[in-house]
C-alpha cells in the first residue's frame, strides 16, 4: 500500500479536524485494483494517431444529454457526443471531468424518466453495473425531483458514463449508490480512480474495471455542489451549503466540515470551489453575509482556517456561480449569475476587487433551454484564456489580460460544465 505523499519538505497530508467517517471510502483501496494508483500519477501516453478527437488543447462542454468537444486553439466546436441515457437530466444534475493524458472523459449524470401520465411505463436501458463494495451500489436508488412529482412515478438512476476521447464515443453508463443531485466529478492522480458526487456521498469508480466502490456519505443535508482536488496533497474538498469538507482520499476519512456561511449558487450548476496551484488556498463562492451579497471567502489549507472575505456589493447584487484561479495564483476570476458579469479579483487588491466586465448578450431563441445564466468557467493552457459556458448552448471565449471577449462558440443545448484535456 503507498503512504500518504509528503507535502514540500517533509510535510504530510493535511487533516482538519477530528475524523468523523472511516467506513465510506475505507473499502476503496481493496475494492479497487491497485491501490498504488491513489497517489502515483502515470506518464502520457504518445498521441494515438488513428485519434478521431480534434487536435492541441479541447475544452468538453456537458448538456443534458450530449458533451461537445471543443478546439480551445481556433475556437471551434466538433460534433456533439451523445450520452447513452434516457430522459433529460434536471438542468445542473451533470458535470464532466477528463483524464490527465486526454484519454477519457466522464460524465456524472442521471439516466431514467419521470413518464409522461400517471400509471404509463417507461423502461431504463440496461447500464453496467460493475461489482461493488456493497449492497446498496447494486439497488437501483430514486434521485431528487421536482417535489410535485410523486416517487412513484419515478425511475432515475444515478450513473457515471466513460467516453472513450480517442474513439469520441460514450460507453455504457455505470449505476452508482446515492440520491440527490449529481453536481461533481474528478479524477485522481494516475487516472484509474474516479469520484463522483451522487447526492450526499462520494463514490469511487475503477476507470478501467468500472467497479464500483464503498460510497463516502458526508452526511443529511450535505448534498455535495462542487469537489476541487488538492495538487499538493491527498486532500478532496467537497462543496456543500454552508461548508466545505475536506476528505483525505489516501486513508478514506472525512475531516470536520470547515463552516463558510454561503449559500451555494441558485443557477443550480455552481461550481464554486477551486484550489491554487501549490495547494495553500481554497476559494469559494456564494452569497452571504448580512446583506447576502456575493462574497468570496479564502480558506487556508494548512490550518483549515477561514480569512476574511471580498464581495461586489457595490456593483449590485451578486449571485457567484463559478470560480477559476489563474495558474499564477494572482488572479481569481467569479462568474456572476445574477448580472452576468465576470468579476475579475486581483490577490494584490483582494479586499477592492476592480470593476465586473459584463458578457455580451447572446441570442436565444423560443427553442433554448438552460439556465439563462453563465454556470461555469475554465482557464485554458498556455495562453487560450478562459472560456465561460453561458448556461444556454454556447462557450465564450474570454481574455482576463484585455479583459475582451471573442466570437461565442455555439455548443449542445443546457450547456452547465466544462472541462479541459490534451488530445489523446
Amino acid at each position: 500500500m503507498v503512504e500518504p505523499r509528503a507535502n514540500g519538505a517533509g510535510r504530510v497530508p493535511r487533516r482538519h479536524g477530528r475524523v468523523l467517517v472511516g467506513a465510506g471510502l475505507a473499502a476503496l483501496t481493496l475494492s479497487l485494483a491497485g491501490c498504488s494508483v491513489f497517489a502515483t500519477p502515470q506518464p502520457a501516453p504518445v498521441r494515438d494517431s488513428s485519434s478521431l478527437a480534434p487536435p492541441g488543447d479541447v475544452g468538453y462542454v456537458v448538456c443534458p444529454t450530449a458533451v461537445t468537444p471543443v478546439e480551445l486553439a481556433t475556437h471551434t466546436a466538433e460534433a456533439a457526443i451523445h450520452l447513452p441515457i434516457s430522459g433529460t437530466p434536471v438542468l445542473g444534475n451533470f458535470a464532466v471531468t477528463t483524464s490527465a493524458d486526454g484519454r477519457w472523459a466522464y460524465v456524472v449524470t442521471s439516466d431514467g424518466v419521470i413518464p409522461s401520465s400517471p400509471g404509463s411505463q417507461t423502461s431504463v436501458p440496461p447500464v453496467t453495473t460493475g461489482t461493488t463494495a456493497t449492497s446498496a451500489a447494486s439497488s437501483a436508488v430514486t434521485s431528487t425531483v421536482a417535489p410535485s412529482t410523486p416517487p412513484s412515478e419515478v425511475s432515475v438512476q444515478n450513473v457515471v458514463i466513460p467516453i472513450n476521447l480517442v474513439t469520441q464515443q460514450a460507453e455504457r453508463p455505470i449505476r452508482i449508490p446515492g440520491q440527490g443531485g449529481t453536481h461533481a466529478i474528478v479524477v485522481m492522480p494516475g487516472g484509474r480512480t474516479i469520484l463522483a458526487a451522487s447526492g450526499s456521498t462520494i463514490v469511487p469508480v475503477d476507470a478501467v474495471t468500472h467497479q464500483v466502490g464503498a460510497p463516502l456519505d458526508l452526511g443529511p443535508g450535505r448534498t455535495i455542489f462542487g469537489m476541487a482536488l488538492d495538487p499538493a496533497s491527498t486532500i478532496l474538498y467537497a462543496l456543500v451549503a454552508g461548508a466545505v469538507v475536506p476528505v483525505n482520499t489516501a486513508n478514506a476519512t472525512a475531516g470536520l466540515p470547515i463552516p463558510t456561511d454561503l449559500s451555494v449558487s441558485s443557477v443550480y450548476s455552481p461550481h464554486g470551489i477551486a484550489v491554487t496551484a501549490d495547494g495553500a488556498t481554497v476559494y469559494v463562492v456564494g452569497q452571504g453575509g448580512a446583506d447576502y451579497g456575493g462574497r468570496v471567502l479564502p480558506i487556508t489549507t494548512s490550518t483549515g482556517a477561514t480569512q476574511p472575505t471580498t464581495g461586489f456589493d457595490q456593483f449590485g447584487i451578486a449571485d457567484p456561480a463559478a470560480i477559476a484561479v489563474t495558474p499564477d495564483g494572482s488572479m481569481l476570476l467569479v462568474v456572476d449569475s445574477a448580472d452576468n458579469w465576470i468579476n475579475p479579483v486581483s490577490l494584490a487588491t483582494f479586499s477592492d476587487p476592480a470593476t465586473p466586465v459584463r458578457l455580451p448578450p447572446q441570442p436565444v431563441s423560443a427553442s433554448s433551454t438552460g439556465t439563462q445564466h453563465p454556470t461555469d468557467i475554465v482557464l485554458g493552457p498556455g495562453r487560450t484564456g478562459a472560456f465561460v459556458v453561458d448556461g444556454f448552448s454556447a462557450v465564450i471565449p474570454y481574455d482576463p489580460t484585455r479583459q475582451t471577449f471573442g466570437r461565442a462558440i455555439p455548443v449542445c443545448s443546457g450547456a452547465s460544465s466544462m472541462t479541459v484535456a490534451p488530445a489523446p
